[in-house]
């Protein structure tokens, strides 16, 4: 039979339900009255600018031993201004993070902090140019199974829904899409969204590897069956949820065989 896949290109945003702390490199940190701070925060106030108006961005600033690499990436359907306040507070909680809840990577070179809505991370090494993902948040956002006997017709529509969107996100400007597909089970009928995003200066065919990359790794690291889950890195994001709209507004209905 045929399942419609409404692929969705803008929206609004729902809570985060918890974020992610990421630091690498133990013996790299600066020192807190560093050129390397001060490149930092030259850099933090750059892609926050440039974010919101974009919901995403990336650059460098510093040079030699002092430069820094970045990349932000806001949610596609939140403001401008949700976009730049969420930012501007992750910036604080790891540059500031000695009394934020980010002690744990105080001072750290090389820090990434995912949200539901929003991801970041700088560095000291360029992750830039070579479009890398890492590292990566591997979110099981609702471990409930469903019906042993609908697994695998369930599995596959997860399978086709993030191929889809992976197609989708690469093939639009923002590099942002959102869908939906109805699945049915033998106890119940529910729909399945799904949203996928890339940072903006990815290339298309950049855009569609980070995504089929992630969207092959959800079911072997969250799991077989699961109603919900997602994969958050530094260039691009996936989620699933079945039954919970995360986000609003319809657009392109596409079908594809079941």
């Amino acid at each position: 039979m045929f399942v419609g896949l409404v692929v969705l290109l803008l929206s609004s945003p729902a809570p985060s339900a918890g974020d992610q702390l990421f630091c690498a490199g133990a013996n790299s940190k600066y020192s807190p009255n560093s050129t390397y701070r001060t490149s930092l925060r030259f850099l933090a106030d750059e892609l926050t600018a440039r974010a919101m108006k974009s919901h995403s961005a990336t650059g460098t600033a510093g040079t030699g031993s002092d430069k820094v690499y970045g990349a932000v990436l806001c949610r596609g359907d939140s403001t401008g201004a949700d976009c730049s306040r969420r930012l501007r507070e992750a910036f604080g909680r790891t540059i500031n993070a000695d009394s934020t809840g980010a002690a744990a990577c105080a001072l750290h070179k090389d820090v990434a902090l995912y949200s539901e809505l929003y991801q970041l991370r700088f560095s000291d090494e360029d992750f830039l140019s070579a479009f890398s993902n890492a590292p990566l948040w591997v979110d099981g956002t609702n471990l409930n199974l469903v019906p042993a006997a609908d697994a695998g017709q369930f599995d596959e529509l997860v399978a086709k829904l993030t191929r889809s969107l992976a197609e989708a996100a690469a093939a639009q400007p923002d590099r942002y899409a959102t869908a939906d597909a109805p699945w049915s089970s033998r106890e119940s009928e529910r729909t399945v969204y799904g949203l996928a995003q890339c940072t903006q200066d990815m290339p298309p065919e950049r855009c569609r590897a980070c995504l089929d990359g992630i969207g092959a790794e959800i079911q072997r690291r969250i799991g077989s069956s699961k109603m919900g889950g997602a994969i958050h890195g530094a260039r691009c994001t996936l989620r699933y949820e079945t039954g919970t709209q995360f986000f609003t507004e319809t657009a392109t209905e596409l079908d594809y065989q079941q």
